[in-house]
């Protein structure tokens, strides 16, 4: 998994702390990643967001496989300080707001209906 993550997101992610997540350490690990598609501005995205932490948080303390999941926030913020405040709302990593062009790419995986 460590390869298709590489090209779908690049080296590196970013926490809420700022601090740099190696991509290919984390998709050594995964067996299930999720990518997390959001804009700060939209309401259902920032309800779904409390919704999707309260599930990160049960899975993360409770599970036998907590280890293998992790979720990617790809933002569709038009400013930083936009992404920067929602990204502190979340657990998980994100694809850094420089590196935002990348979501086109990421975008022909998303399912929508």
């Amino acid at each position: 998994m460590s390869e298709f993550l590489l090209s779908l997101l690049g080296e590196r992610l970013v926490n809420s702390e700022k601090a740099e997540v190696d991509v290919q350490s984390l998709g050594a690990r995964l067996s299930l990643v999720g990518l997390f598609f959001g804009c700060s501005l939209n309401a259902p995205c920032k309800q779904f967001t409390g919704s999707l932490c309260e599930f990160y948080s049960r899975f993360k303390k409770t599970s036998e496989h907590k280890d293998k999941l992790e979720i990617v926030f790809i933002s569709s913020d038009q400013d930083q300080k936009h992404w920067q405040d929602f990204l502190q709302e979340m657990p998980w990593p994100a694809l850094p707001f420089k590196d935002r062009h990348k979501k086109i790419a990421s975008d022909d995986f998303r399912c929508t209906s």
